[in-house]
């Protein structure tokens, strides 16, 4: 069977048998569904199969659904990771979204179109990183920190408070070329007209608008990634930023120098790995959008009125 014959595989983990059987039967006409009923039991399909998405529920009792997930983003990085949660674990839902890179969180009990949507888009998603690395090879799945780029995407500063905005400028200074903003509307005028390659975004920057910014962004150019900062951490408007916002990172104000430097040094690897990506280059080739037109498209998108 050809790569193109092939059925995407999907492996479910969750320790009631009863929903892996339901899950089996939703998917198995379109998929090779794995289930498992833990984790060492999924780590071990994981040894024998190649797996294009994993989902797997967060509460079991071997190891969580996050430390599940993010033995799998180091060894099987190109395996797409979803997590069924709750929502009311706060501390797990930041681990997914910067340990495990969750790409979209599920509520459970799930529904079904949204589940089955879910998986269609992971299974894409997959094929593409599979794709990019044969293209690339594993020049940008590294993790090795203090990696400097050479090329000129930008790094986007978005807080209105001028203090943050200094520190994460001292941060990042001399690392990479840095552009600031402290309003949505100076936000939108730095995308529309500069290469914006990782926007460091506060959410309580009229926090509505910043979910919907991200979003937009990333059906203009889903080359650019964002990091999300807040000072006041919710968990259910994180998993909007990280489903709907599609944030690749997450930092708790008052920032650590490292771990904030970690989170924009692999959001830009990832901004690179996009680069990259034949899905991503062939939108780009298509794209005609230019930057007014970016611009006013992000200004309706938000609802604000243009100035004069």
């Amino acid at each position: 069977m050809t790569d193109v014959d092939r059925k995407p595989t999907i492996l479910f983990v969750d320790d009631e048998s009863r929903i892996g059987r339901l899950l089996r039967m939703m998917f198995r006409t379109d998929y090779d569904v794995h289930i498992a009923l833990g984790a060492y039991d999924a780590l071990a399909i994981l040894e024998k199969v190649t797996v294009d998405v994993i989902i797997t529920d967060q509460r079991m009792p071997e190891m969580t659904g996050v430390q599940l997930l993010s033995q799998v983003r180091a060894r099987w990085p190109e395996t797409v990771r979803l997590l069924l949660t709750g929502y009311s674990d706060l501390v797990a839902i930041i681990a997914a979204v910067n340990e495990g890179e969750v790409h979209q969180f599920l509520n459970k009990p799930w529904n079904h179109d949204e589940l089955r949507d879910a998986v269609s888009e992971a299974a894409e998603r997959a094929e593409s990183l599979r794709a990019t690395r044969r293209h690339i090879g594993s020049a940008w799945t590294g993790d090795k920190e203090g990696q400097h780029f050479s090329i000129t995407s930008q790094v986007l500063i978005m807080d209105a408070n001028e203090d943050d905005r200094r520190q994460v400028r001292e941060f990042l200074t001399g690392d990479y070329l840095v552009t600031e903003a402290s309003s949505i509307e100076e936000s939108i005028d730095r995308i529309a007209t500069e290469q914006v390659g990782v926007v460091v975004g506060s959410i309580e920057l009229r926090s509505a608008h910043v979910v919907a910014l991200f979003e937009e962004v990333y059906q203009i150019d889903p080359a650019v990634t964002t990091v999300a900062m807040t000072s006041e951490p919710h968990g259910d408007a994180i998993v909007q930023l990280i489903n709907n916002g599609r944030i690749f990172r997450f930092a708790i104000k008052p920032l650590s120098f490292n771990l904030f430097r970690s989170a924009v040094g692999n959001a830009m690897r990832e901004h690179h790995r996009r680069l990259a990506d034949p899905r991503i280059i062939r939108r780009r080739m298509h794209s005609d959008i230019c930057a007014s037109r970016i611009r006013q498209r992000l200004l309706d998108q938000l609802q604000i009125t243009d100035r004069p």
